[in-house]
């Protein structure tokens, strides 16, 4: 399957809305004075007294403005909501309504309401769950009550500090020795351009395989034999893009029909998933017959998943899952939630952090200063043949507390994350009718937003200089990192759904970040003058960059 040949999710939402635009304003037409009076009562029940609502038409709702600006959805939601008197907005489809209604917002106070305070109050509700349940199941990310309960208790074993250390020192030093630094060398060498997003997008899934379900092995890495994994990624990429266009539309009708027919974007999904359930098929088969002779002192995420079920028949999760074929499924839909989890945040985040170093040659010359003096500290000259502490052994106290140390790096990376974060909006569903903090009425069945993306860009959080990237923000007095609230940096969620993965994450950024920067300049190849507007990026479930980032690599050895 061509990925490159796949329609974008937007492109079929235009069409389906179009159609949808028409219909209406034939209806419209039609029943113009018969149905003015109902229809004004509907909007004013599907409204709050005192919501902000732009650019909406009494009938249609937001749904015109939306398709002017559904190509730079993200920013027009931006400018939306620092415009808004509260950085909260209530988002009205047609009619009064029909098929969605909801409020999103970049307002601090309300997000840390909505995933903390009121925490039960709002879920992964229908909306997202129909979107995405062929593709993930009863995965962690669409679960809700008990048995995210559950899930989310098993996998919090497989983040602790000791699994930590153990990921850091045996994963990805072996990783970075082994296959990213010599695939790098090699096009070093040669002078060859690669695409930097795709090159991280591989190997951090060589990552989340060795560290989640224990796959680790050469035949394996996506790294290093693309060709063997190539079919797997267009359909991932493929199923989570669809999935995600679902949402886009204003009822789930349109998609359910397709579904029922087995037609368009519905028969790519299908065909899609069929290549990921082989894919995943194997993982667990290879599993499986590796199980016996699992030495391991600490079990992989998998391997706890699959024991919650299997060696413990009175467990809670057993009896939810009770038949083999229940078991089967489930474990499935664990490794594609943590496959999505993994492939792509972290290898977008570093994407556009290599950019900005480009971009910013006062901030790359901190970063490579900051990782060599660290990497030459005494302690580590006796480890000199391995690479430094970017290679080294951090599993030592020592080497762990050094990778901890660089906060500079650490400060460009989270500086990074905010103009670009990895999962730019979020998406909740309220259980009962609310009022937010700012005043912003919500009914129950409507879904509640914040967009990373927005915050990132506003002047109220972060001041006249939102928009600059400028890690020293993050720095105090003597140059330590100092963090941010999660409610005011919601790139990693926050309240009790906030990111397990958060530390291992900014574990795999730095140590990544600091191999590459000591060894090798990276030059952004773009037209000449191009580099003072950033890339344009996908509209998907992660911030990628569009097109990728071809770069080429040159040895800072050889070059001195």
């Amino acid at each position: 399957m061509d990925i490159d040949a796949v329609d974008p999710p937007l492109l079929h939402f235009y069409s389906y809305n179009l159609l949808l635009l028409l219909l209406v304003s034939v209806v419209l037409f039609l029943r113009h004075h018969r149905r003015r009076r109902s229809l004004q009562v509907a909007a004013n029940g599907a409204t709050g007294p005192g919501n902000h609502r732009p650019q909406s038409n009494p009938v249609l709702g937001n749904l015109v403005a939306f398709l002017r600006n559904g190509h730079r959805f993200l920013d027009w939601t931006a400018d939306l909501l620092a415009a808004a008197p509260a950085s909260t907005m209530q988002v009205l489809g047609p009619l009064g309504g029909l098929g969605y209604c909801g409020v999103d917002t970049a307002n601090p106070e309300v997000i840390d309401h909505i995933v903390r305070a009121n925490f039960p109050s709002y879920v992964k509700g229908a909306r997202i769950r129909a979107a995405f349940a062929d593709l993930l199941g009863d995965g962690l990310f669409l679960a809700n009550g008990r048995l995210w309960t559950l899930q989310r208790k098993l996998a919090s074993y497989s983040f602790s500090s000791r699994l930590l250390r153990r990921f850091s020192s045996r994963v990805l030093r072996d990783h970075i020795h082994r296959r990213l630094v010599p695939f790098l060398a090699a096009a070093a060498d040669s002078g060859e351009a690669v695409d930097l997003q795709d090159v991280l997008r591989r190997f951090t899934f060589d990552n989340i395989c060795s560290v989640a379900f224990g796959v680790d092995d050469d035949r394996s890495s996506a790294l290093l034999d693309d060709h063997r994994h190539g079919a797997f990624f267009a359909a991932f990429d493929d199923a989570v893009d669809i999935s995600f266009g679902r949402i886009l539309h204003p009822t789930t009708l349109g998609w359910r029909v397709m579904k029922l027919l087995d037609v368009g974007s519905e028969r790519r999904l299908r065909l899609a998933i069929a290549v990921v359930d082989e894919y995943v098929t194997a993982i667990l088969q290879s599993k499986q017959q590796r199980q016996s002779g699992n030495s391991e002192d600490e079990p992989d995420l998998l391997s706890r998943f699959k024991a919650a079920m299997e060696e413990d028949e009175a467990s809670e999760l057993g009896r939810i899952f009770a038949s083999p074929e229940a078991k089967r499924r489930f474990l499935r839909d664990t490794v594609v939630t943590f496959v999505l989890a993994g492939k792509d945040t972290t290898s977008s985040a570093l994407t556009w952090f290599f950019w900005f170093l480009a971009a910013n040659p006062r901030c790359e010359r901190r970063v490579y200063e900051e990782v060599t003096s660290l990497a030459l500290a005494p302690s580590r000259e006796a480890d000199a043949d391995v690479g430094r502490l970017a290679d080294g052994d951090v599993e030592s106290e020592d080497g762990y507390d050094e990778l901890k140390g660089m906060h500079y790096l650490h400060a460009a990376i989270t500086e990074t994350m905010r103009l670009y974060p990895p999962v730019p909006m979020v998406s909740r569903v309220a259980v009962h009718d609310d009022v937010l903090p700012d005043g912003t009425v919500v009914r129950a069945g409507w879904f509640a937003d914040y967009s990373a993306y927005a915050m990132g860009r506003s002047a109220r959080v972060w001041g006249d200089d939102c928009r600059v990237f400028r890690p020293e923000r993050w720095l105090d007095g003597r140059g330590r990192f100092v963090s941010a609230e999660a409610a005011r940096y919601p790139v990693f969620n926050a309240g009790p759904r906030a990111c397990l993965g958060k530390e291992m994450s900014y574990l795999q950024m730095k140590v990544v970040a600091a191999a590459v920067v000591r060894r090798f300049t990276v030059e952004v190849l773009v037209p000449a003058g191009s580099m003072d507007m950033a890339p344009e990026h996908e509209m998907a479930v992660t911030l990628k960059m569009k097109g990728g980032l071809r770069v080429r690599f040159k040895n800072r050895a050889r070059a001195a």
